[in-house]
């Protein structure tokens, strides 16, 4: 990756990771207590969903991490890991995001409303996908300029 400039794929998958992890505090579900209110609780708050609501931050944290660590820290990380390389990766986490996402969208909820932080998790954990995707477009940070016509 160029380090001093950031491409917008990489721009793309750091604000999305921004927005998932800050949705991940706020209320991922609502029960609706009828005349006593409603109460919530966040991707973190270790209820009903915790170990699998926190998969898409962790994958949007690893993706912004690799980046960070590549245009920031000037970090020489190795061309694979385990035979992938780093958009196989980046496109794996980002998908494996945003499929989470949407299966937490179609499934039963059981009386429970999905709240803000699901919707800016989603929000974000589609944009992680999306980032992944253009990444398979870029050229490759080794790679010479193409030349001028």
């Amino acid at each position: 990756m160029n380090n001093s400039k950031l491409t917008p794929a990489a721009i793309t998958i750091l604000a999305s990771a921004a927005v998932v992890l800050i949705g991940s505090f706020l209320d991922f579900y609502e029960l609706d207590l009828g005349p006593f209110g409603s109460e919530g609780a966040s991707a973190w708050s270790g209820d009903l969903f915790f170990p699998v609501t926190i998969i898409p931050v962790l994958c949007g944290l690893a993706m912004a991490i690799h980046i960070g660590m590549t245009a920031f820290g000037n970090a020489a990380l190795p061309e694979r890991v385990l035979g992938f390389g780093w958009n196989q990766i980046h496109l794996a986490l980002g998908i494996q995001a945003a499929v989470m996402m949407i299966a937490f969208l179609v499934q039963d909820k059981g009386g429970f409303d999905i709240a803000i932080g699901f919707w800016l998790m989603l929000l974000g954990s589609i944009g992680l996908a999306v980032g992944a995707f253009l990444r398979q477009n870029e050229p490759a940070a080794s790679a010479p300029p193409p030349p001028l016509a």
